[in-house]
């Protein structure tokens, strides 16, 4: 007789099983590096809790907050509920949310009733007719037991998969309002461009005017050489408005599609945005395990770990696969007699599939798994290299850009002046046309190059809160969260998680 020990290691055993093939740890020369934690994010969190897009819409940092332009608020909240990208996005969250689930399913038993009534008649030589009744039903339960962790490490590379769905939604987010900042700012330098190249054309109408009435008054300094200058000067300007007006226009309709809106269907109120970013200096040796929080950094690591738990179920596939199945029926003419214990039948069957030969597929699986993993690998050290790269030219172009533009600031004050100086000297007839022209053209494009280069200086700052995965302050404001971005999905509890053993 079968010793109940051994029956209860053999249950043991068909219950806990073993799990084959690598568990994924991150290098400690990368943690070395980069100073980050050796511990990673554990995918499965996202496939146990009610909505896993809360979670992502948690840890993101609110760096446009704290970029002191009130009129941001509420054009991110717009974008989030409105955003097509952003809704392509969750809608592939939760397809990887229904893989997950689904992988999760296979783990538990199946159980499937199958219930069923026939009429059947025969015809006997006199052609009298009779009907019999036959009422069955039936149950089946199927239960792979996973002895060697196949479905298990499907279940983690699947969990890992979601994951990395979660982190480029996030990335997404990160990505779509630096471009609405970035039009922002595209929007308002273009505003001041046009105010200035207005004041320019309004400058250089005075101008003319003074140049036709000395013309008119026949004075030897001017001639209409100096006439036909000065209208030409006046009307260059003038062309130049249009062009930036239509700039604008094509911005704004820019800025309509990342808000959801029809293009050019509504108008957007907008309050002036500052000269330059709020100064708010960077510290001095950004720590580099801000990199962690990084969606695109995170999303490369967890597609490394699901690429790890597919060669786990590649090297399960080498194994024995045990099926377990029970199967109980009942079958009577009555209906009523269906549930007696003598029209009760039952089974079990316990079905081990070994593959023997197969043309070495099933290896040539893994050694494709176990490149695909070197593949993640090398694309994930690839993004951080990468990603410490954008963090120093960013770090290096916003101080760059802050240098150039105190130039600029002290070379529009000097132009300004001089063309003060020049005018008033034209005016007076003491002072040249010719000097008056150059310097108002040397006004205009140093009062241009500065307002350009403010915008670099905004889309520097920008890049480096990208770079950084958000800014470098540990705390974000409380009163702003990402709720308006409606994603509702209803999670099912993916099973029990097992570790390696």
């Amino acid at each position: 007789m079968t010793s109940p020990k051994v029956v209860s290691l053999a249950a043991a055993l068909i219950l806990s099983g073993c799990t084959l093939g690598p568990d994924y740890e991150r290098g400690t020369a990368l943690t070395a590096i980069l100073g980050l934690d050796g511990s990673i994010a554990d995918p499965t969190a996202f496939a146990a809790a009610p909505d896993p897009a809360s979670i992502a819409a948690e840890n993101i940092s609110h760096w446009w907050e704290r970029l002191g332009d009130p009129s941001l608020a509420p054009l991110v909240a717009e974008m989030l509920s409105n955003n097509k990208d952003l809704a392509v996005s969750v809608a592939r969250v939760r397809q990887a949310q229904a893989s997950l689930e689904n992988v999760a399913g296979t783990r538990l038993p199946n159980l499937d009733l199958n219930p069923s009534a026939t009429r059947s008649f025969t015809t006997n030589r006199a052609g009298d007719r009779t009907y019999t009744n036959n009422f069955s039903i039936g149950t089946t339960l199927s239960w792979q037991t996973d002895l060697f962790g196949r479905l298990r490490r499907s279940e983690r590379s699947q969990a890992a998969n979601l994951a990395a769905a979660e982190a480029d939604w996030q990335g997404l987010i990160h990505t779509q309002i630096a471009t609405l900042v970035r039009t922002r700012v595209a929007i308002a330098t273009l505003e001041r461009r046009l105010a200035a190249t207005q004041a320019i054309a309004e400058s250089r109408r005075a101008t003319l005017n003074a140049v036709e009435r000395r013309y008119r008054a026949g004075l030897e300094s001017t001639n209409a050489v100096d006439l036909h200058g000065a209208r030409e000067n006046y009307t260059s300007a003038l062309a130049d408005i249009p062009s930036l007006e239509n700039d604008i226009a094509a911005t704004t309709t820019s800025l309509h599609v990342l808000l959801g809106r029809i293009p050019g269907a509504s108008p957007l109120n907008m309050d002036a945005l500052a000269n330059v970013p709020p100064p708010q200096e960077v510290p001095v040796g950004v720590p580099a395990s801000l990199l962690d929080r990084r969606p695109d950094l995170r999303a490369a690591e967890f597609r490394l770990e699901a690429a790890t738990e597919n060669i786990g179920v590649a090297i399960a596939d080498l194994y024995p696969n045990l099926t377990l199945t029970g199967s109980l029926s009942s079958s009577d003419t009555s209906i009523a007699n269906l549930f007696d214990v003598t029209s009760l039948a039952g089974s079990l069957m316990a079905q081990i599939a070994q593959p023997l030969f197969d043309g070495g597929a099933r290896q040539a699986t893994v050694r494709q798994r176990e490149a695909q993993m070197a593949e993640q690998a090398a694309a994930y050290a690839g993004n951080i290299l990468t990603a410490i790269k954008e963090v120093e030219d960013a770090l290096v172009a916003e101080r760059k850009s802050a240098a150039r533009l105190v130039q600029l600031e002290s070379t529009l004050r000097e132009v300004r002046l001089a063309e003060t100086s020049s005018f008033d000297r034209f005016r007076r007839g003491i002072g040249s046309y010719e000097r008056l022209l150059e310097t108002q053209r040397r006004l205009q494009t140093a009062e241009q190059t500065l307002l350009i280069e403010q915008q670099n200086k905004w889309n520097s700052r920008i890049d480096l809160l990208l770079a950084l995965g958000g800014d470098w302050l540990d705390t974000a404001p409380e009163q702003t969260s990402i709720d308006t971005l409606s994603l509702k999905t209803s999670t099912q509890e993916s099973g029990t998680h097992e570790t390696h053993s």
